[in-house]
């Protein structure tokens, strides 16, 4: 295999694992400043700068691609969580209460996380083509800051309005909606300028590789 595939093969990889990796740990929730954060937030940030890699490096065909197959992996994984989840436990096991605590998905969040997942990460796919012709393949760090932070924003936007807004069985109020959907923004935006230095790095190098 050519080194350039081989590193498409390996974003890939690390991409999908990313992805099982925010099925399994969603349910663990921590605060910052007030905010209620899945701890799944620790990959979703990652699948963004490997898009944008992979779309200046293979063009946005290969992204999108990437991001299909991202979400057959979030089905499947969901799938077979859920699958383990019914399989009846054998006598000795005593933990079948903790794990369905762990893996029990709850079919709104579900719904709201792959919906948003879908909507933003074909958003950023788009969006980093779109900046890439209009500054004629320069300003990486612009068009790869652009497409993260709108991609975001959508991100939140549809995750907050179909978990906590249209299908909420008690619906918060408007202003509440609004700050806490600005704020999560905000949290993903601030640790998404910390990732640029490594789409340069992985950009240079992939460049690097093909001469």
């Amino acid at each position: 295999m050519k080194p350039r595939e081989l590193m498409f093969t390996i974003l890939l990889t690390i991409f999908i694992a990313c992805m099982a990796f925010i099925n399994i740990v969603s349910a663990k929730l921590w605060t910052f400043m007030g905010l209620t954060i899945s701890g799944g937030i620790m990959a979703y940030w990652l699948t963004f700068p490997i898009t944008d890699v992979v779309g200046e490096i293979y063009g946005r065909a290969r992204a999108q691609l990437i991001v299909w197959l991202g979400f057959g992996a979030n089905l499947l994984v969901l799938s077979m969580s859920q699958l383990a989840i019914i399989l009846p436990p054998a006598s000795g096991y005593t933990h079948q209460a903790e794990l369905e605590t762990v893996l029990g998905a709850v079919p709104v969040i579900v719904l709201a996380s792959l919906t948003a997942y879908l909507c933003a990460q074909s958003h950023d796919v788009w969006a980093f083509a779109f900046w890439k012709r209009v500054t004629k393949g320069r300003h990486l760090w612009l068009r790869n800051n652009l497409s993260t932070i709108t991609s975001q924003l959508i991100d939140s936007i549809v995750f907050n309005g179909i978990a906590f807004w249209i299908f909420a069985p008690v619906k918060m109020t408007f202003d509440v909606f609004i700050t806490m959907t600005l704020g999560y923004w905000a949290f993903k935006v601030a640790i998404a300028f910390f990732d640029t230095p490594l789409v340069y790095g992985l950009v240079y190098w992939l460049r690097k590789m093909e001469k």
